[in-house]
């Protein structure tokens, strides 16, 4: 299922209104699935990938992964489920961000929020390798 393009075209309204160029991102499927792949640049310039599952979008909340599989300040892969990293099990050898939880979801979230929670996360990542510190210590749970 995708979405339905009165939604795309919602969403791409809202790009369009907080200033998202169209270079960075772009629509496609992967592995037979919708999804959205969104350029994150940091503070510190850094650009990363950021994969949106929309296959269940917007009824539930989607799978965001950075496309790549990080490292933690020790370098350890961050692979698993960690209430303190704000992760989620991976896949396609990708770390898969905490962005929302799924008693806080709505459909009404937008792909733009999303977009924002992660870019936060991608923050307090960084942050975290400056410091070794968790990222709880700058992001705070959703039921």
């Amino acid at each position: 299922m995708s979405m339905i393009p009165e939604r795309k075209n919602a969403e791409l309204n809202v790009f369009m209104r907080m200033g998202l160029p169209p270079s960075s991102y772009m629509f496609q499927t992967y592995e037979g699935k919708p999804c959205l792949l969104m350029a994150a640049r940091t503070n510190a310039h850094n650009v990363y990938t950021l994969h949106i599952e929309l296959d269940q979008f917007p009824n539930s909340v989607p799978k965001v992964f950075v496309r790549k599989m990080l490292r933690t300040y020790y370098g350890d892969f961050m692979d698993d489920c960690s209430a303190n990293m704000h992760t989620l099990t991976s896949e396609h050898g990708w770390t898969r961000i905490c962005h929302y939880g799924y008693e806080s979801w709505t459909p009404n979230v937008s792909l733009y929020k999303i977009y924002v929670k992660c870019r936060l996360w991608l923050e307090a990542y960084e942050a975290h390798l400056q410091t070794g510190k968790p990222l709880d210590t700058w992001l705070t749970h959703q039921a």
